[in-house]
């Protein structure tokens, strides 16, 4: 960021002042503005600055900084302006108080809302240094905070793409990474993950046959069985995987998941022969969504299995090949998305 790009951010800052001496707020209104700050608003009762910041919520337009004198009259203190403050907006509050009460102090900078405690008389020009600084980290942190979401997006297109670029490897895996991925994300959604968990677990779904792209494409293309010695390297894919994503830091926490996609329950998988709750429950969650889209899949050795067929087979399979408690989530998600497609069928319809 130019610097006349965040000195103009900086001095649009919308600033509330709250204090019950009115000499004190006009003082405060023109130096506040002398010193580039045009988006000033002053209160001089508690009643008043929660409307001023109810409006300022609602309107979407919500105040960057608070100085609030601690003694207010009438029935709203500034103890409890602070409290409504806390719940209402996340603003960095400079208290500024008459009273040098030093357990007014100590809980005030504990609560961590809190930047700075001011005793008066106030020392204008140490306050408006402070004032700049709080709101130059401010904007500091707004702007890291974007630029790590565009990083974010960016991370995830780069990811797709990655995955685009085994498909047109393997034409038979064509949207099979997308497809596993929206199974493992509704699975795990059902096991109540959080949205940075479902994040990942759907990443891991993009990412978990990306050891592929090191298998000679006439293995992976070949019709009927493998050999011995082309099944061997094609079992290494999960291990490829994982020394291709182990220097990218931001995926090193879904690695484990993406070696281990396919370890069996039963411990009879590869590539370590893990089982039951020794396999991590994300690397279980991808097995079961990724066996499942391989069968109704048509791949280069077999024609896609019908839906009841694979129903019954991941069935089958549980406590053996899968997490039985998995399977049945999975039933679960099938149903919801059996149900989602014959509403949509009969609304089609309907419309046509």
């Amino acid at each position: 960021m130019v610097n006349e790009d965040f000195f103009e951010l900086l001095h649009e800052s919308r600033i509330l002042v709250v204090d019950d001496d009115e000499d004190m707020c006009l003082l405060m209104h023109k130096r506040l503005q002398s010193e580039g700050y045009p988006d000033v608003s002053t209160a001089q009762t508690g009643d008043e600055a929660l409307r001023l910041v109810a409006e300022s919520v609602s309107s979407k337009q919500p105040y960057d900084l608070v100085l609030l004198d601690m003694r207010l009259p009438g029935d709203v203190s500034g103890r409890d302006v602070y409290n409504q403050l806390c719940q209402m907006l996340d603003v960095p509050i400079v208290v500024v108080s008459a009273v040098d009460e030093k357990e007014t102090i100590i809980d005030a900078l504990k609560s961590g809302i809190v930047e700075e405690y001011i005793v008066k008389p106030v020392d204008m020009e140490v306050l408006f240094l402070k004032i700049e600084r709080i709101l130059s980290r401010r904007i500091f942190q707004s702007q890291i905070q974007r630029s790590h979401r565009r990083n974010q997006m960016l991370f995830l297109n780069i990811l797709q793409v990655m995955a685009k670029v085994l498909e047109a490897k393997d034409p038979y895996t064509k949207f099979h990474s997308e497809k596993v991925a929206k199974y493992a994300r509704q699975i795990a959604k059902r096991k109540n993950y959080n949205p940075r968990q479902l994040e990942l677990i759907q990443i891991s779904g993009i990412l978990h046959d990306f050891g592929k792209i090191g298998i000679k494409e006439s293995v992976l293309n070949k019709p009927g069985g493998l050999t011995d010695h082309e099944y061997e390297a094609v079992k290494r894919h999960p291990l490829i995987a994982s020394a291709i994503l182990e220097p990218i830091e931001e995926l090193r926490v879904i690695i484990r998941d993406i070696r281990h996609h396919h370890e069996r329950y039963d411990g009879k998988g590869y590539p370590d022969g893990l089982s039951g709750e020794g396999i991590p429950v994300g690397a279980r969650i991808l097995c079961v969504a990724d066996s499942y889209d391989a069968m109704t899949s048509s791949r280069s050795y077999h024609d896609p299995m019908p839906e009841e067929d694979a129903r019954a087979e991941m069935l089958r399979c549980k406590g053996s090949q899968f997490d039985p408690d998995l399977v049945d989530l999975f039933m679960e998600v099938l149903d919801e998305n059996k149900d989602r497609r014959e509403r949509v069928s009969r609304l089609r319809k309907e419309i046509g």
